[in-house]
């Protein structure tokens, strides 16, 4: 998933936003850093967390406005973090807003249109990879895809997972472990598909 560029437009309008914001002092630098940053980041997480591409772009300047909005409380060093809990929020609200919320296609219903990949270099066969990690991850319940792109994809830890999403670490052990079993047998059902096998 390759995030739209950070634009300098986009940029401009992001800190006039948030300079004509009711708050206590914003670092205007802190928070223009923090966009050329992260904003790959938070734009491939969105995408993970079910954003439409149609919609993602809009969905990523909406989180750093959120993060604009509350920036002098964000502990310096925790932006990444902050723009991820951020992101969480955002994401629902656009998925519920667009009615994205209908049951994913099971890959044992042929629904899921399968390539054969030719070669890591072949583009078109990443893209239909990315296609189908999507495809595969719309299949998990909210709250697992969000712990599993979390983890697995975004590398963060048991304990950072937890704090951002306000919820005990045993829960999101839990969530992990349900995801990875879901998100393998959907992946399994692929493959065996991609085999010829019925």
């Amino acid at each position: 998933m390759t995030a739209a560029p950070l634009t300098a437009l986009r940029l401009q309008e992001l800190e006039d936003a948030a300079v004509a914001m009711p708050q206590s002092r914003l670092d205007k630098e802190r928070l223009r850093r923090t966009a050329v940053d992260h904003f790959d980041d938070v734009w491939r997480f969105l995408r993970s967390l079910g954003v439409p591409p149609d919609l993602v772009d809009d969905a990523a300047q909406e989180v750093f406005l959120v993060a604009a909005r509350k920036f002098s409380t964000v502990t310096p060093g925790a932006e990444k973090g902050y723009l991820f809990a951020a992101s969480v929020y955002v994401a629902r609200r656009v998925r519920r807003k667009f009615a994205r919320e209908e049951l994913a296609p099971d890959p044992d219903d042929g629904s899921l249109e399968l390539a054969s990949f030719e070669t890591p270099e072949d583009s078109l066969g990443q893209k239909e990879q990315r296609h189908l990690l999507i495809r595969l991850l719309d299949g998990l319940p909210e709250e697992m895809r969000t712990v599993f792109v979390l983890y697995e994809i975004e590398g963060q830890s048991l304990s950072e997972i937890a704090t951002l999403l306000g919820v005990p670490m045993n829960t999101v052990a839990s969530r992990l472990r349900r995801a990875r079993a879901r998100f393998d047998v959907r992946l399994q059902r692929v493959q065996a598909r991609l085999r010829g096998e019925p």
